[in-house]
């Protein structure tokens, strides 16, 4: 093993800011209300048992007692980090630097996939540098020597080699992120393990601390465990004192529960005081994990030679960025020949671009509210993918009045809230809206008075004349809201109806009703009101299984597993069944066309919703700055299109030398034709099915174009 130094001088992204607020560099478009007490709701538990320790006092003498700041962590982080040190390696590596100067140097670096290696782009800048490094694990002391006082003796080392030409995507250290994921062999991972990616950006608050596992000038494994305030967060980067030499670039920042939450980049001299009255006379600063994973994103929709590279690093990215929202930075338009840094930050307060809907159902909520484990966990997932608008099933009047206060109490966050059923007993499961008023104004509103009644009908009404099972086909009334968007947001009003239908085979005819039922509702609701309908929820069926028929046939866009495939949809779990799914009316499609309107985020995981209920929730971007795009062309367009392409060529033809016409013809008109059939390809065509349905729609719209006429020669 060769001892080298690591590379000095290296840039800050941002500078250390200590006394403004976290995230204040976003100003007023950070996207949760209240930036200080969402963090506090996410590290709060630590605070909150810091309250509670016993001080002592002149009358009150304890063995025990708190000197200056108390300071300690669950005896499980040594465990934790002991894991997640197996997959910290030290980095020898020679070539070109970062500057272009020859060299030798090293760094630190950590498994972070079963075939990625994370480090800085300092450390490997180059396919060529990466190629040559040499990674080297267990380089460190062993337990029984640090007992005897022997810090000469290491352990042997497992070397390693990097094959970047299977995957290697880097971010400059100057304007960049100063990032390199880079492929190596699996057998790494296999024997010392990952440190798991998370998006979270509401992991540590000023004044918690930073822990670092990392060689410092290229020397044993070592922790940065003492002195390790957070002095100064931010979007992209975190600042904090804890002690790092060169070399220890490259290394994980944990939190004090052991999760990753920044890379670690470069330091600089900083005297200043320490929250606890010291003083410490340099400053770090880490590149935290969800600018990079946002950065990633980026870098996949712009397309590309490493946008592949880019995907494949994100599939290994767990959780949701709060600040951000569930699909992150995805529909959002953003300048992205801007430096890193501030590409990121603009997709941060790209919150006036978008807005996201959802639906869930939080089973057994409505009477199981007053269980602490049920509404603070609902809360949680709520709160962490930072939704606009959701659809609630099996929630009740106090139920829901409970978690938009819990929410408030604990996050910040301030929701509406609505109910389909507001006069229903307290312990009935029923159905409900809650918003962010930060983004909508929402309310209940009455189906027109055609249709209302459907809603209320049974499927053993002799009327009806068919066989069923007793019960109302609609056991959960479906409540209709209307929504308005606020603030910065574009101008829109739609309806959203949450759904939770009859299950099991019993439910099947009722639930053929209730589609039609629905498909009804909806072409009055449109042809009345002219507005983009969603619906949503729980439908306790298969769509093969052909209940849903009506709703196919009415020319509905349904999301479900195909469109997510497609790029139309986005699951929170693997969409192995469809038993939640979103309905949109045909309006919407027509109006701004799904390929634009419909984000999709496959690689988005939240594992902790399972445990509140075994129904995921389901979710849908509607990306608003495309709403005033048009979206392409029908066959009548294109028709004009190139009658008028023919027509310009025939006067040039008449104007002009052959020669010169010639040329004219393959010009300017001809490049705006194709680009024209060209969107027309990718947005308009599709399977027969698609063409059956936008048929269908053109006939609704007849009929409801004739059906309003009619009732004004009434």
């Amino acid at each position: 093993m060769r001892t080298l130094r690591g590379l000095s001088g290296i840039p800050f992204v941002r500078s250390p800011d200590t006394t403004s607020d976290p995230f204040a560099e976003l100003g007023k478009s950070v996207s949760v209300d209240d930036p200080r007490k969402m963090l506090e709701g996410w590290t709060g538990w630590a605070l909150r048992g810091r309250a509670t320790q016993p001080s002592a006092t002149d009358t009150d003498v304890r063995f025990e007692a708190t000197v200056g700041r108390y300071q300690t962590s669950p005896a499980a982080l040594l465990q934790i980090l002991a894991e997640r040190s197996r997959a910290v390696a030290i980095l020898s590596v020679e070539g070109q630097n970062y500057e272009g100067k020859s060299g030798q140097w090293s760094g630190t670096g950590f498994i972070v996939g079963r075939n990625l290696l994370l480090t800085n782009h300092h450390v490997l800048n180059s396919v060529e540098v990466a190629r040559e490094a040499r990674v080297e694990f267990d380089y460190q002391i062993s337990g029984e020597d640090l007992l005897n006082g022997d810090g000469r003796t290491l352990l042997p080392t497992q070397a390693f080699k990097l094959n970047p030409e299977r995957l290697f995507i880097t971010s400059p250290t100057e304007k960049g992120l100063d990032y390199t994921f880079v492929w190596i062999e699996a057998s790494a991972s296999d024997t010392f393990g990952i440190v798991p990616l998370e998006r979270s950006s509401f992991t540590v608050s000023k004044g918690d601390f930073a822990f670092i596992i990392h060689h410092p000038d290229g020397q044993h494994k070592q922790v940065s465990l003492d002195d390790t305030d957070v002095v100064g967060i931010e979007a992209t980067v975190l600042h904090y004192a804890s002690d790092t030499l060169e070399g220890s670039s490259g290394a994980p920042v944990f939190d004090r529960r052991g999760r990753l939450v920044a890379l670690h980049h470069a330091s600089r001299a900083w005297n200043k005081e320490l929250p606890e009255g010291g003083t410490s006379e340099r400053i770090n600063e880490g590149i935290k994990i969800s600018a990079i994973a946002m950065d990633l994103e980026t870098r996949g929709r712009r397309g590309g030679a490493d946008a592949g590279y880019a995907e494949a690093v994100l599939k290994e990215v767990l959780g949701s960025d709060t600040l951000a929202g569930f699909f992150g930075g995805h529909g959002r338009r953003i300048d992205t020949e801007k430096p890193a840094p501030e590409a990121v930050v603009d997709t941060y307060r790209g919150t006036n671009q978008d807005l996201d809907i959802g639906f869930w159902n939080i089973e057994w909520l409505a009477n199981r509210w007053q269980q602490p484990g049920k509404l603070n966990g609902a809360a949680r997932v709520i709160t962490d993918l930072n939704l606009d608008a959701w659809g609630l099933s099996e929630i009740s009047p106090p139920a829901i009045e409970a978690l938009v206060a819990r929410i408030r109490e604990t996050y910040g966050e301030e929701y509406g809230f609505a109910l389909s059923e507001p006069d229903s007993a307290s312990s009935k499961q029923s159905t409900a809206m809650i918003w962010k008023t930060s983004s909508l104004r929402g309310e209940r509103v009455e189906w027109p008075s055609e249709v209302e009644p459907l809603f209320r009908q049974r499927s053993d009404d002799p009327d009806l004349r068919i066989e069923a099972v007793h019960g109302k086909i609609f056991d959960r009334y479906p409540g209709l809201f209307r929504f308005t968007t606020v603030g910065d947001l574009p101008p829109y009003t739609f309806f959203t109806v949450p759904l939770h239908l009859k299950a099991m085979d019993e439910g099947s005819l009722r639930r053929r009703l209730a589609s039609r039922i629905l498909a009804r509702a909806v072409e009055d609701l449109v042809a009345q009101d002219a507005l983009d309908v969603i619906l949503g929820g729980d439908i306790n069926a298969p769509l093969a299984g052909g209940d849903f028929t009506a709703i196919t046939e009415a020319g509905f866009a349904i999301l479900g597993a195909q469109d997510e495939s497609e790029g139309a949809f986005s699951y929170i779990k693997s969409p192995k069944s469809a038993i939640d799914n979103i309905f949109l009316s045909p309006n919407m499609r027509q109006t701004v066309g799904k390929v634009d309107y419909f984000i999709v985020a496959r690689d988005r995981t939240m594992p902790d919703y399972l445990g509140i209920s075994d129904h995921r929730p389901v979710a849908v971007r509607l990306s608003l700055a495309a709403t005033n795009r048009k979206v392409g062309f029908d066959n009548n367009d294109l028709d004009k299109v190139i009658r008028r392409l023919l027509t310009n060529g025939s006067k040039a033809e008449r104007s002009k030398p052959k020669k010169a016409s010639s040329r004219k013809l393959s010009s300017e008109p001809a490049s705006v034709a194709r680009n024209s059939l060209a969107k027309t390809s990718s947005k308009s065509s599709g399977s027969s099915a698609t063409k059956k349905s936008a048929g269908r729609q053109r006939k609704s719209q007849e009929r409801s174009t004739a059906k309003r006429a009619a009732s004004k020669e009434a």
